[in-house]
């Protein structure tokens, strides 16, 4: 799952969450953060200034981790930007208020 929200840097950034419940061994789970970040790197140029989460959410198949992740990151930039399209900085809505 990839999350994206724009951001006042001017630049992407990238974040992830890969669960040790997922993928126990720590080799498995660097193997699938240097495939995200790899993915990431090669359409760096392409992506809005955007904060992106990859979150793990099901074991990947060995050799299939960063499949169509690429498009994926262009999707979520192109949405994020497209529901907060004017967002200045610093006021883009909080994902709770405490009332």
């Amino acid at each position: 799952m990839v999350m994206a929200r724009p951001n006042p840097v001017g630049y992407p950034r990238l974040g992830m969450v890969i669960a040790k419940r997922l993928l126990a061994r720590a080799v498995d789970r660097n193997r699938v953060k240097r495939c995200v970040r790899e993915s990431f790197r090669q359409v760096l140029p392409e992506l809005p200034a955007c904060d992106f989460v990859v979150r793990l959410i099901a074991k990947p198949v060995p050799g299939d981790e960063a499949r169509d992740l690429s498009r994926t990151f262009k999707r979520a930039g192109n949405r994020a930007m497209a529901k907060w399209p004017m967002a200045p900085v610093g006021e883009i809505a909080p994902a709770h208020s405490s009332n």
